[in-house]
């Protein structure tokens, strides 16, 4: 049986840069186990980011603390124009929704008191709320329901079942950080109208794409990259790249894919699903067991694939944008 609830009555908020990495040594423990156990995730290379700006006294955000024991946190990373809030954890004992109102409702007017910001986007896993929105007038945020979604016994999968193959007017290549730019030419080609682009607005320019490319290549923020599961599709005609699967490690056997993306002009023609049977098997071969996604709910094309292929839903979060505020 889950323990109770604490009543948040006494907690109090302070300036994550007032604090250091020990202090928070068994709060971010307690999150490392429950990634891995809700989602088969080793939360541990992104804790350690965690805690190397912790120690630099460089990590913006907020500690609830019960005493002088810290039982929750948030943190953000101002980027130009926008904050995107990184992570927001409260230990189960106190995980009430007045505790994770408090603190992000700490962030958020952080942020929306930053000279220069005007957008705030937030995906939190742990965020265990339904009534962010009652926080919040309807005009400044925006709600998307996401899935968490995994695919057990990845080697017993079937071709077949992923639907048509493309023609061979398309070739496929691992993946090669020579086409990095080719690559943020095609997300922001690709997500021109599309409900992720108002998720992420990275997605909407090329140096933004580019941006996103980098991150995913460079930080744990969504695994470790995975160069020999990524697989790059080519046009034939136009000589050109129209997709690409970015995959991730996110536990030694469980891989991740972390984006699929194909060109407006080869959509409805296998190309999606062929990068994905070809990165699952990339995952297969290096003997991986498992393969996990996310996806936005009203994707529903996207939702169709991976359930018909065996992707489950084990987890439904929510990404939040907050716009239309003055700063």
């Amino acid at each position: 049986m889950a323990a109770q609830a604490k009543q948040p009555l006494h907690l109090e908020v302070l300036d994550l840069r007032h604090l250091q990495a020990h202090q928070l040594a068994g709060l971010l423990e307690e999150e490392s186990r429950v990634w891995a156990h809700r989602l088969r995730w080793d939360f541990h290379p992104s804790s350690e980011i965690v805690r190397r700006y912790l120690d630099l006294r460089a990590l913006t955000g907020y500690a609830l603390l019960d005493g002088r024991e810290p039982v929750g946190y948030s943190y953000y990373v101002h980027e130009d124009h926008k904050v995107l809030i990184g992570d927001l954890f409260v230990s189960e004992p106190y995980r009430t929704l007045e505790a994770q109102h408090t603190l992000l409702r700490h962030v958020v007017e952080t942020a929306q008191n930053t000279p220069g910001v005007r957008r705030i986007e937030a995906q939190l896993m742990m965020l265990e709320s339904p009534a962010v929105d009652l926080l919040y007038p309807a005009a400044e945020l925006s709600i998307f329901e996401r899935h968490f979604m995994l695919a057990g016994e990845v080697a017993g999968l079937r071709r077949e079942t992923f639907g048509r193959t493309p023609g061979s007017g398309v070739s496929f290549e691992r993946w090669s950080e020579q086409h990095v730019d080719a690559a943020a030419g095609l997300i922001a080609r690709s997500y021109q109208g599309h409900v992720d682009s108002r998720i992420n607005d990275q997605y909407r320019s090329v140096t933004g794409a580019r941006r996103f490319l980098h991150n995913i290549i460079q930080y744990p923020g969504c695994g470790a990259f995975d160069a020999s599961g990524a697989m790059m599709a080519f046009d034939r005609d136009r000589h050109e790249l129209c997709g690409i699967s970015l995959t991730s490690l996110v536990e030694p056997r469980v891989g991740h894919i972390t984006q699929i993306c194909v060109a407006p002009e080869r959509r409805s023609a296998g190309v999606g699903s062929e990068l994905l049977w070809r990165s699952i098997r990339a995952f297969v071969d290096r003997g991986c067991d498992a393969v996990s996604l996310t996806v936005t709910a009203a994707n529903t094309g996207a939702v169709r694939l991976y359930e018909r292929v065996g992707f489950h839903t084990i987890r439904r979060f929510r990404a939040y944008v907050w716009e239309g505020f003055r700063s």
